[in-house]
């Protein structure tokens, strides 16, 4: 079997019975890479330069920052701040040159160039993170065995296709993969992918509609089963695995 390093979590994600078997490995990856960056990540130099450069985005940070030892985080902070602060920095001379500008009419306005710039500085940062590439490259990995043991193994084909299906996410990713992955067979694949992911679709927006209807007082003794946590299932389908919002609000 091809790499068994990632067909044994596969298989895994797979036996289990949730929407998205891919957002299962996903949320795996994406703990131990936070954790990663707040423990043995600090001793490593090589790291520690790449960490200050890239930095997180906003969601690897707040899950960042609910972890409860602060110090880690600190640190990756300061360094990371400096590295942003020596960019923002080199923009001084074009600040001084724009408060000395004088305005008319049909002037050129040096601010254009200044917001070329602040846009090249701010637009690498907003798209690197050292989680998310962390998680994607493995992920990628994944959903390459994924589509390899569809087509060589009967077994995983069967719990394929037994599945809930998957987050319309990875409904994109899978089909996306399959004609450089699978190629002759990514036809016969998408379409078996397709058919699964209507099936799934309908029966969520049946147990959907099942909780909105047990808020009307005549159905008031009726038994959702399995539609009690249909709202956050759905939204898991619609859009991957979430992290539940806590409603702290009194009153």
């Amino acid at each position: 079997m091809k790499e068994q390093i990632y067909t044994i979590p596969v298989n895994e994600a797979y036996d289990r019975d949730d929407e998205c078997p891919l957002c299962e490995l996903e949320k795996k990856l994406e703990y131990d890479a936070v954790k990663y960056a707040l423990g043995a990540a600090m001793m490593e130099p090589d790291f520690r330069i790449e960490s200050n450069e890239k930095g997180y985005c906003n969601h690897h940070f707040s899950q960042m920052f609910a972890a409860k030892n602060k110090l880690p985080l600190a640190l990756v902070l300061e360094t990371h701040l400096g590295e942003l602060r020596k960019k923002i920095g080199g923009l001084e001379k074009t600040a001084k040159s724009l408060e000395a500008e004088k305005g008319g009419l049909f002037k050129k306005n040096g601010a254009d160039k200044a917001i070329a710039e602040i846009s090249e500085i701010l637009g690498k940062t907003e798209k690197t993170c050292m989680v998310c590439e962390k998680v994607n490259h493995t992920m990628e990995r994944y959903i390459d065995v994924l589509l390899y043991m569809w087509v060589n193994d009967d077994k995983f084909k069967e719990k394929f296709n037994r599945s809930r299906g998957v987050c319309l996410k990875h409904f994109k990713s899978l089909a996306e993969a399959a004609p450089k992955s699978i190629k002759g067979e990514s036809g016969k694949f998408i379409g078996t992918l397709i058919n699964k992911e209507i099936k799934e679709l309908n029966r969520i927006q049946e147990d959907i509609h099942k909780f909105t209807l047990k808020f009307d007082y005549r159905n008031r003794d009726m038994e959702l089963g399995e539609a009690v946590n249909a709202p956050i299932r759905t939204i898991e389908k619609i859009s991957g695995y979430i992290t539940p919002y806590e409603d702290n609000e009194q009153g």
